[in-house]
């Protein structure tokens, strides 16, 4: 049996505690008193601050995932259009749904007729009509859908910035940005047919991309670029067109794809002592590269720089290495408690869109006011434990989100 039609219950624990943290330190803004070195950098902050490490790590499991995901289609007898057409379904449900979100962070105008409250529940409700995972097909599941569907026309049509604006995109949002990596390494993946030689040329590519373009700050240069050409120019053209940026979230999903389909290839006959010992050592390597490119770059998620991208990367295959410790012994057990986060992960990160708007309309009731303080940080951990119950609840009930 080929190591790609084996689950790799590792990369579920993986992207299951990433979830995890990620509920978490998304709902740090409902509390205050939380230190530091545990939120996000400003933008021009070197700094890695610990929710600095949570969406990397995220796409560095979208692509760690690519090569079973797709090697089970082909299994299934699937051909290279059905592929490419799952690939381009999902990656625009992925970028809709962000680009809704996007609309929801930037307020609401309530001289529409309904508030952002009602907006965030009546868009969550939606996503969990039309992409709910349905365990049978007829006339009612096509009802549910066209009524999800109306619900996300409604407020395309209606939703109103307070400043006026119109539904936009702005930036995509988390699960816009996952679709637009998602969409270039899939299909780049997919068409490449695992061949190693295209990838790594991709890869570098990015690389290229990535320290080249005008978005990555060169600190001996005074924060300007290699390419520092006038806009508009046929570069910036080129890359807003794809979507790709500085590459960053482009950069490590392919990490993630090459790890999946090069190293664990690879690497299927070692033992297990040799395959951990080698992946330390990539993960230490990644955290020297990431030394070496801060003497150049600052650390910063939201220029999206190599050390960042690296130091996340290093930490992301040294945790890999404990976790798959953990299954090989069978002390993974009391992970289990976060196994919804990893198997129906979409919806449990939907969840807090139904959580939140219903907290806030409840008489008012903010638990930031309810809660002191010195307390904040585990009202931020059991929030997240509420939303992987929930989840787990849900999927008992056959709910659960698939694109």
């Amino acid at each position: 049996m080929s190591y790609l039609e084996k689950r790799n219950v590792t990369i579920d624990l993986l992207r299951a505690l990433t979830m995890a943290v990620m509920l978490m330190v998304n709902d740090f803004w409902s509390v205050s008193g939380i230190p530091h070195w545990m939120k996000h950098a400003a933008g021009n902050e070197d700094m890695l601050g610990f929710s600095d490490i949570v969406f990397p790590s995220f796409l560095f499991c979208v692509g760690l995932s690519i090569p079973y995901a797709i090697s089970a289609m082909r299994r299934k007898g699937k051909s290279d259009g059905d592929v490419i057409r799952h690939i381009l379904s999902r990656s625009f449900a992925l970028i809709l749904m962000g680009a809704f979100m996007c609309n929801y962070e930037q307020g609401i105008d309530p001289s529409i007729g309904y508030n952002r409250n009602i907006y965030c529940l009546l868009m969550a409700v939606a996503f969990f009509l039309v992409f709910n995972r349905y365990q049978q097909s007829g006339w009612l599941v096509r009802s549910l859908k066209v009524i999800g569907w109306v619900i996300l026309l409604f407020l395309l049509i209606t939703s109103r910035s307070p400043e006026g604006r119109t539904f936009y995109p702005y930036w995509w949002g988390i699960l816009g940005l996952i679709g637009w990596a998602y969409l270039f390494c899939a299909l780049v993946y997919a068409l490449s047919k695992d061949d190693t030689p295209k990838i790594i040329t991709w890869v570098l590519l990015f690389v290229i991309c990535l320290c080249c373009t005008e978005t990555a700050p060169y600190s001996f240069l005074q924060g300007h670029p290699i390419l520092s050409m006038s806009r508009p120019n046929i570069v910036d053209l080129i890359l807003s067109t794809l979507h790709i940026g500085n590459a960053s979230s482009h950069l490590l999903v392919m990490s993630g794809v090459i790890f999946s389909s090069l190293y664990l290839k690879k690497t299927e006959t070692f033992s297990f002592s040799k395959k951990a010992a080698t992946t330390l050592v990539l993960g230490v390597v990644c955290i020297m590269l990431a030394f070496v490119f801060h003497q150049l770059f600052i650390t910063s998620k939201i220029i999206g720089t190599l050390p960042w991208i690296f130091y996340t990367l290093g930490i992301d295959l040294i945790l890999y290495v404990v976790l798959d410790w953990l299954v090989a012994k069978g002390k993974s057990g009391w992970l289990s408690c976060l196994k919804p986060a990893g198997t129906a992960t979409l919806t449990c990160y939907i969840v807090p869109y139904l959580l939140y708007p219903l907290i806030s309309m409840s008489a008012g009731w903010e638990w930031s006011q309810a809660i002191p303080e010195p307390f904040g940080i585990f009202k931020c951990i059991f929030f997240s434990a509420v939303c992987i119950a929930i989840t787990w609840l849900f999927s008992q009930w056959s709910i659960r989100l698939k694109v």
